[in-house]
């Protein structure tokens, strides 16, 4: 499995060397007429996450234990996150003083309505608003929330003994046809709704086939992933992803010794926005600030909370969540 830690981390790279040129005011780089480098680099996340989620899945002794793996997953670090950048980045940065910026409920709304995922909010008091993506604190945080939905949507197939390949394949087959729909009618970027609807569309597909590639136990053969390559420069790019990055995931590397994919993803947003405000921000200052942050939150945070993953698993775990045969932690 260690090829999709380097995966992961390769993504989170991605996502912010795309970020380092559009918080700087300059246009997004394009993999031809496919995708810009944000896009590929959430869209492998969603692929991985599909292929490993399915697993958890399936090795699940109830949904309690399957939902509240994915749980300590994403909160601990997410709320660690949070609070740094509402009360420590936040002020330092803020063109509010401190005793108002404190008094302000804004920054404690910040946290709890982030936390609950589907509560988005993006503005602190004073916050980057010199910047050229004026106020908003952390554009990554959408994706947390069609992360935590694609979780629950796999838990009720898994509940309705759905979470097999053929559910599945048929899911994704529906979400990639909505979504080139979308895209060539022109809705992709008309108007919030749509954008949403493309996009939750889009990561939807790439989940539900990185599931479907653990269900049928069949890693995809070399010869799709390369002759799908070419459709990475297309708007057909997302159909590649799947059997690329799960072919490459399958290689046999040794697993790195930290795992910084998170961390890296939920700090470097607004510490790339403290940079565009200094006009200093670009790829090796952003990981500068952001590998320090995602290597303690690693290791006082993340790795901690994922140790209590093991009190939630018997010691010989049972499928009862699907027919798949299951694998050891």
């Amino acid at each position: 499995m260690g090829g999709y830690d380097y995966l992961r981390l390769a993504a989170a790279i991605l996502v912010i060397a795309h970020h380092a040129r559009v918080l700087d005011g300059r246009p997004p780089l394009m993999l031809g007429g496919g995708a810009d480098l944000g896009a590929l680099g959430v869209g492998i996340f969603f692929v991985i996450s599909g292929y490993l989620v399915a697993g958890s899945l399936a090795r699940a002794p109830s949904l309690g234990v399957f939902v509240a793996k994915r749980a300590l997953r994403i909160f601990p670090g997410l709320a660690i996150a949070l609070l740094f950048t509402a009360f420590v980045l936040g002020p330092l940065v803020s063109t509010v003083g401190l005793g108002d910026y404190l008094r302000d409920q804004a920054p404690y709304g910040y946290v709890l309505r982030n936390l609950s995922l589907y509560a988005v909010t993006y503005d602190l008091p004073g916050v980057f608003l010199a910047a050229p993506m004026a106020g908003v604190v952390n554009g990554s945080l959408w994706t947390l929330r069609l992360e935590f939905t694609a979780y629950l949507a796999l838990a009720a197939l898994g509940a309705a003994r759905q979470a097999t390949t053929r559910p599945l394949a048929s899911l994704a087959i529906i979400a990639a046809g909505v979504t080139i729909g979308l895209h060539v009618a022109g809705l992709d970027a008309r108007g919030d709704f749509f954008r949403i609807v493309y996009l939750a569309s889009l990561n939807g597909f790439l989940f539900l086939a990185g599931a479907g590639f653990w269900t049928s136990r069949a890693a995809p053969p070399v010869w799709l992933a390369i002759v799908t390559i070419p459709l990475l420069l297309t708007p057909l790019w997302f159909l590649a992803l799947p059997a690329l990055v799960v072919r490459l995931g399958a290689l046999p590397l040794p697993r790195p010794p930290v795992d910084l994919s998170y961390g890296l993803y939920i700090y470097s947003f607004p510490l790339q926005q403290m940079l565009a405000e200094r006009g200093a921000l670009n790829l090796l200052s952003s990981l500068a600030l952001a590998l320090p942050c995602a290597a303690l939150s690693w290791l006082l945070v993340e790795k901690p909370a994922l140790r209590l993953k093991t009190r939630l698993t018997p010691p010989t775990p049972r499928t009862v969540l699907s027919p798949a045969a299951a694998l050891s932690d």
